[in-house]
């Protein structure tokens, strides 16, 4: 496992439809074309469900990054057969739905493609976080959740850290994954996932 570093930042309340104890998978696979798209080696999330709040706020439709150079459309995304899938376009990110807005208190997930056949997908850059780097999370409301870079840590397909990534926090944070790691040719995927973790920013970061 590595490290780096991530803070969060602003605004939004909302009912959530949450399924306490519901297990639920990540998928970060490579297919043919690449990237992270199926549903085998996923993470299970055992008894963890986040915090339910309030009414809904408004939910996020862009992510920026300017460290990186990421500035794509958000989608909302939801568990399918106990599976939670990456976005069908490359270059777009996905938002766990039935999670906490971004903003809201709890831990926020959004996923993206490392890569494709033909290159570099969304999240090909993420590894090169570093400790308070920004994250701007536009929401459909027209404000921006900001976070800040905390840390970023790599784990084993079959290590992820449920708790860590999923488990419930008295204040907004944001998790973004993709895939890292050799690439197993045998299996068609990835090894490891990519995890960067952010908390609220505030107005002096």
């Amino acid at each position: 496992m590595s490290a780096t570093f991530l803070h969060g930042a602003a605004a939004g309340a909302r009912s959530r439809r949450q399924a306490a104890g519901a297990a639920l998978l990540f998928g970060c696979l490579l297919a043919s074309t690449t990237g992270c798209n199926t549903p085998s080696a996923n993470h299970e999330m055992q008894q963890v469900s986040p915090p339910v709040h309030g009414r809904q706020h408004a939910e996020p439709v862009r992510l920026r990054i300017p460290a990186i150079g990421v500035n794509a459309p958000i989608g909302p995304l939801q568990v399918d057969n106990r599976v939670l899938p990456p976005p069908k376009d490359y270059q777009k990110t996905g938002w766990w739905r039935d999670g906490p807005e971004p903003g809201e208190p709890g831990p926020a997930v959004i996923i993206g493609h490392l890569d494709t056949a033909r290159g570099p997908a969304v999240f090909f850059r993420l590894s090169e976080l570093r400790t308070h780097d920004a994250i701007f999370v536009e929401k459909a409301d027209g404000t921006t959740a900001v976070f800040t870079t905390q840390r970023i840590e790599r784990h084993r397909k079959d290590r992820f850290p449920t708790q860590a990534v999923y488990g419930p926090t008295s204040d907004p944070q944001l998790r973004l994954i993709t895939c890292s790691g050799s690439y197993d040719h045998q299996a068609h995927r990835y090894r490891d996932n990519l995890i960067a973790y952010a908390v609220q920013a505030h107005p002096k970061d």
